[in-house]
C-alpha cells in the first residue's frame, strides 16, 4: 500500500508496538466459519452414501464415504425401537449408547417412523433422520473442538519476549492454530464415522478446564470423554506423570477423584441395565483379535494364520513405550508441555495397538496441533493419514488389490506411510522436548500455555540447562535466555520486560 502513498491515507501503517484487535484479527469468527464450510463439505461428501430405497442398496467402500451411523441403526433393530442397551448388535460405550438413545428420541420427535413392527422402507427413512439428528450432534462436537483449540491457545500472548534488537516482543497468538483444526482433512474424512467426535470434544474441553486450573470440572468431563472411548485416558497419563514432576498432588487427587467417579458411575449404570451385555461388549473391544491399519494385520497377512496373543502383545509393547515415555519425560532437564505428553501418549498407543480405525485420527489431529503446531509436520501427518483413511475403505471395497494377488500389498503400503508420518511427527515432538529453546510454543518466556497449575511449576529442574553447552549454534535459542523462562539474573518475564524498556 505504501507504493501508492495509500497507507497515509488510511492513517499510517502500524505501529511496531500496536496490538491489532477487532473482529478481522480475531481468530474465532474465522474459525468458527471455517469449521462450519468444512463440515458441510463433510456432509455434502456423504450424500452419495444415503440410501433411499429399501430394495437398492449403496457401496459405502466404493464411493470413499461410509458411516458405522446409519448401518448400524437399520441392521440393529434400532428403526424397531428395540432396547440399545440389550441388543446384541450394538456394541458400544456408556457415553455412544446415550448418544444413540439422544438421536434416536430426536428423530422420533421430528415425525421418524420408529416404531415396533416397521417395515424395511420404514426403516430406511427413520435411518436418513437419526443421521441427520447425529449429523448435527457431531458438528456441535467438532465445533466445541475447534473452540477449545483457539481458547487454550489464548494465553499464549501473554508472555513478553525480546526480539533480534533487544525490543519487547510479544509472540505469535497460538489461537490461530484452531484452524490447523477447522480446516483438517483428516477430519473432514473421518469426522462422520461414527460417535468419536463426542468424547473427543469432551476430551479438549477437559483439558481446557485444566488449563483454566479447575481441577474438578476438568476430571467431570474427562471421565465422560473415557466413558465414550478410553483412548482419553491416555491424556490422564500424560497428567498423572506432569503433577507428579510438579508435586501437584492435591490438584492431581482432585482431578482423578471426579474423572474416576464419573466414568465408574457411567459403566455402573450401563451394567446394572444389561450385565450380560455390557461385559459382552468390554470383552469384544479389548479382546478381540487383529483389526485393520496395524502391524499385526501385516503379519497375520503374510503368515496367513491370526498371530496368537496379539491383545497381550500389543498391550505390552503400549504399557513398555508408556513407561519409557514417562521415564523420558521425568528425566529431561526441562519439564515437558502437558500437551507434547498427551499427543505422545497417543502416538505411542497407535503404532503399537492391534486395531486402528480411520476415526482414531479425530483424537490425534487437535493433540498434534497443540503439541507441536508446525505446518510442515501438520502436512505430513495430515496426508499420510488421509491416504490410509482411502486406503482402508478402497481395501474393504476390494479396490486396491493387485489382479491374482492373495495380498493386498496397496494397502499394506498405506498402512507403513500412516506409521512413518506418524513417527516422523512423534519424533519432532521429542525433539522439542529436548530442545525447548526450538519449541515454537515456548518462544517468549511461556511454559505451557494449557499446563493450568502446571504452567510456570517449579519441579527441581529449573537449573540452567547443561545441555545448553551441546546446543547446536544454528539453533534458534536466545544467548540472554536460560531454559527456564528467566535470564540468567534469576529475572522472570516482567522483570525482564521492564528491563528491556
Amino acid at each position: 500500500m505504501s507504493r501508492w502513498g495509500l497507507d497515509e491515507r488510511l492513517g499510517g501503517s502500524v505501529g511496531r508496538h500496536a496490538h491489532r484487535r477487532g473482529p478481522f484479527f480475531d481468530p474465532a469468527p474465522w474459525a468458527v466459519l471455517a469449521a462450519v464450510l468444512v463440515w458441510l463439505l463433510a456432509i455434502y461428501r456423504m450424500t452419495p452414501c444415503v440410501q433411499h430405497q429399501a430394495s437398492k442398496t449403496v457401496d459405502p467402500y466404493q464411493r470413499l464415504c461410509y458411516s458405522d451411523i446409519p448401518v448400524v441403526f437399520r441392521s440393529s433393530g434400532m428403526g424397531q425401537g428395540s432396547g440399545l442397551l440389550s441388543n446384541v448388535g450394538i456394541a458400544e460405550s456408556p457415553l455412544v449408547v446415550a448418544l444413540m438413545a439422544f438421536c434416536r428420541g430426536v428423530a422420533r420427535v421430528l415425525g421418524a417412523p420408529i416404531l415396533p413392527g416397521a417395515g424395511a422402507q420404514q426403516v430406511v427413512d427413520a435411518s436418513n433422520a437419526y443421521w441427520a439428528v447425529a449429523m448435527v450432534v457431531l458438528f456441535c462436537a467438532f465445533l466445541g473442538t475447534v473452540v477449545a483449540v483457539m481458547l487454550m491457545g489464548r494465553g499464549s500472548d501473554v508472555g513478553i519476549g525480546l526480539d533480534a534488537e533487544g525490543r519487547p516482543d510479544a509472540p505469535r497468538r497460538r489461537s490461530w492454530d484452531a484452524f490447523f483444526v477447522a480446516a483438517s482433512p483428516a477430519l473432514f474424512m473421518a469426522g462422520l464415522i461414527d460417535f468419536t467426535l463426542v468424547p473427543v470434544c469432551l476430551a479438549l474441553l477437559s483439558m481446557l478446564a485444566w488449563a483454566r486450573r479447575r481441577p474438578v470440572l476438568a476430571g467431570v468431563l474427562m471421565g465422560l470423554a473415557c466413558a465414550g472411548t478410553l483412548q482419553a485416558a491416555l491424556i490422564v497419563v500424560a497428567v498423572v506423570v506432569l503433577c507428579l514432576r510438579t508435586t501437584k498432588l492435591t490438584e492431581l487427587s482432585r482431578y482423578l477423584i471426579a474423572a474416576s467417579g464419573v466414568l465408574a458411575a457411567c459403566h455402573i449404570v450401563a451394567a446394572l441395565i444389561n450385565p450380560g451385555q455390557w461385559w459382552r461388549t468390554f470383552h469384544d473391544t479389548y479382546w478381540s483379535g487383529t483389526g485393520l491399519g496395524t502391524v499385526w494385520f501385516i503379519v497375520q497377512d503374510l503368515t496367513g494364520s491370526h498371530v496368537p496373543w496379539v491383545g497381550w502383545f500389543a498391550g505390552a509393547l503400549t504399557a513398555g513405550g508408556l513407561l519409557a515415555l514417562s521415564w523420558f519425560s521425568l528425566t529431561l532437564p526441562r519439564r515437558p508441555r502437558l500437551a507434547q505428553l498427551a499427543c505422545l501418549a497417543v502416538l505411542v498407543f497407535f503404532l503399537t495397538s492391534k486395531v486402528y480405525s480411520p476415526q482414531f485420527v479425530l483424537l490425534l489431529v487437535p493433540l498434534a496441533v497443540l503439541a507441536r503446531p508446525d505446518w510442515r509436520d501438520w502436512t505430513v501427518l495430515t496426508i499420510t493419514e488421509t491416504l490410509y483413511s482411502c486406503a482402508v475403505w478402497a481395501h474393504l471395497g476390494g479396490l486396491t488389490m493387485p489382479g491374482g494377488a492373495d495380498a493386498d500389498v496397496v494397502y499394506w503400503a498405506a498402512i507403513v506411510l500412516r506409521l512413518a508420518g506418524e513417527v516422523w511427527f512423534g519424533w519432532g515432538v521429542l525433539d522439542d522436548m529436548r530442545r525447548p529453546w526450538i519449541d515454537p510454543v515456548r518462544v517468549g518466556y511461556a511454559d505451557d500455555p494449557i499446563g493450568g497449575v502446571l504452567d510456570h511449576a517449579p519441579d527441581g529442574s529449573d537449573e540452567p540447562a547443561a545441555d545448553l553447552d551441546d546446543a547446536d549454534p544454528n539453533d534458534a535459542e536466545p544467548d540472554d535466555a536460560g531454559t527456564d523462562g528467566t535470564d540468567p539474573d534469576g529475572a522472570g518475564p516482567e522483570e525482564s520486560a521492564e528491563a528491556a524498556s
